[in-house]
């Protein structure tokens, strides 16, 4: 197990119910998934182009690739994130992706959301609502990628997008919510942590598809396409983004990230969502 030590909560911290989900061991990828990522990266041909990204949304079927990285022909990167959610409903991640944004009212002002820290204590801070109340105007962040390596905090915000504008037809998005699909698409930007939250430059372009899989299980298909963005009703290469996300180096971070997270949200949400789902989103 890791053994990087995840910071210590405040006084008021752990009087929060909440609290004893945090020291939870913390899940290590699975053999599998370390497996293919010390493989290296897989080849780009198999990758979804950003111009052919809602190829991903089909009802049952699979890419060539769902797990793994590459950098594009273009310098641009690559990411495919298949994650499995055991014991979970639709239900359950419905309501815990707009949850974990409400700061609960016994939450010390300036030690971030702990709501987030559960969900990764090596790697998380803060979340939240934009606007305060919901995803409209964007959800931000405070993380780190790199599981308590040391490295410094990011401010991102993830900014809904509109699908129907970039190509999605309503026959289409009826024939995946027929088939109990569910589509999430943001393009994430990253600024200071400060109080000014300066835009320092790039763009991940994200698109998740939530179904359940032939096992019964639920399950995720992530990509991320590193370097791109949305402009005018366009998919379009923002060259802003910095070299040090376009390195191989900086995909494999990533997706041993995500798919740390995605396990330990699968361990705990069925007794957390047993506790608090009808309760008030701000209760302790």
């Amino acid at each position: 197990m890791y053994t990087r030590q995840r910071p210590a909560l405040s006084s008021e911290e752990l009087k929060l119910p909440l609290a004893k989900y945090y020291d939870l061991p913390l899940v290590e990828p699975g053999p599998r998934e370390m497996q293919i990522i010390n493989a290296g990266p897989f080849d780009p041909s198999l990758a979804i182009k950003p111009e052919n990204f809602l190829d991903l949304l089909q009802p049952s079927s699979y890419q060539p690739v769902e797990y793994g990285y590459c950098m594009m022909p273009d310098g641009s990167g690559y990411l495919a994130v298949y994650t499995t959610y055991p014991n979970c409903t639709p239900q359950m991640l419905a309501w815990w992706f707009r949850w974990l944004n409400i700061h609960s009212k016994g939450m010390p002002a300036g030690q971030g959301n702990l709501k987030y820290k559960i969900w990764n204590p090596l790697d998380h801070w803060d979340h939240g609502f934009v606007n305060s109340k919901d995803k409209i105007d964007g959800i931000w962040t405070v993380e780190t990628l790199d599981l308590g390596e040391g490295e410094a905090p990011v401010y991102t915000i993830r900014h809904h997008v509109d699908l129907f504008a970039l190509g999605l037809t309503k026959e289409r998005d009826a024939a995946l919510k027929a088939a109990g699909c569910w589509v999430d698409a943001a393009v994430e930007s990253f600024h200071t942590v400060d109080v000014s939250h300066t835009n320092t430059g790039g763009s991940h372009l994200c698109l998740t598809l939530s179904r359940t899989s032939p096992l019964g299980i639920m399950e995720k298909c992530t990509r991320e396409w590193i370097g791109w963005g949305v402009k005018d009703g366009k998919v379009v290469r923002d060259e802003t983004t910095p070299a040090s996300m376009l390195c191989e180096e900086y995909l494999r971070k990533v997706i041993i990230h995500s798919t740390v997270e995605a396990q330990q949200l699968s361990k705990f949400l069925p007794q957390l969502y047993a506790e608090y789902k009808d309760l008030p989103d701000n209760s302790d």
